[in-house]
């Protein structure tokens, strides 16, 4: 597992940089960034889950820190419609949120966003090791750059395809090991914010989950971003994403409990 986190070090850091940064008046083409973050949630006996993620993101030459602490609420769907006649509902969870952003930017004034989002989740069952994950999200994003001009509101749409290759199982349901997490994800802005708007992303990964449910996953990110900027039309960057999951802390007993 070290070896393959220098290796997956190597590959991004060693990436010409030839101009960075989310600032307006700078010129992007490539960058190289480096993502971490930490993932817990809690469990309550109705089936509901409160996912939160604390994360750091940094940009290469040093031009930006980003700081986010999302929060999801996760809600099960369990009724399908009834003319349909299936064993299962087609939409499998429901998804309600919000989150801070806060950008320190080194030569620009900073940016703060709340950010706002609803979606749903919903799997399409192809070969038998093998499920594709949906998942439909949109948000309401709003954005203050501290300089007397007020908040701006922006809404985007997000689309994302995913699913997760595992090494070893034990009887039917994954237990421990290494597994593969694949996705790839499209975002449309339907009113511009002041950056970051239509985007898309491929994320491979190579992740490893203890029997305690702790997991930890290693991304190779790649980014095609289109109006980064006011002043820039497109971006190109290469990510290298550290993720820790902490696993389920039940709420339902007195006493929470880590599975």
């Amino acid at each position: 597992m070290i070896r393959v986190l220098l290796l997956f070090s190597l590959i991004v850091f060693n990436l010409e940089v030839k101009a960075q940064d989310s600032l307006v008046n700078q010129d992007i083409t490539v960058n190289s960034q480096l993502w971490l973050d930490y993932n817990f949630s809690n469990e309550f006996k109705n089936g509901k889950n409160l996912q939160t993620q604390i994360g750091f993101r940094k940009i290469f030459p040093d031009v930006f820190n980003r700081f986010l602490v999302i929060s999801t609420l996760e809600i099960p769907h369990e009724k399908s419609l009834k003319f349909l006649n299936l064993n299962k509902p087609i939409i499998k969870t429901f998804h309600f949120g919000s989150g801070l952003i806060y950008t320190q930017n080194n030569d620009f004034k900073d940016n703060l966003e709340f950010r706002l989002f609803q979606g749903f989740k919903f799997d399409i069952p192809t070969v038998k090791a093998i499920t594709l994950n949906n998942y439909v999200r949109l948000e309401e994003r709003f954005q203050n750059n501290f300089s007397n001009s007020g908040w701006t509101a922006g809404y985007r749409f997000r689309y994302k395809l995913s699913t997760i290759l595992v090494y070893k199982k034990h009887l039917s349901n994954f237990v421990d090991g290494f597994y593969i997490p694949l996705s790839a994800e499209v975002f449309f802005n339907l009113k511009k914010s002041d950056r970051y708007n239509d985007l898309i992303r491929l994320e491979p990964g190579l992740g490893y989950k203890l029997k305690n449910n702790w997991k930890f996953e290693l991304y190779l990110i790649f980014n095609e971003t289109k109006n980064n900027t006011a002043t820039n039309n497109s971006s190109s960057d290469f990510i290298l994403r550290l993720r820790v999951f902490n696993g389920i802390i039940k709420t339902a007993s007195k006493e929470p409990q880590i599975e």
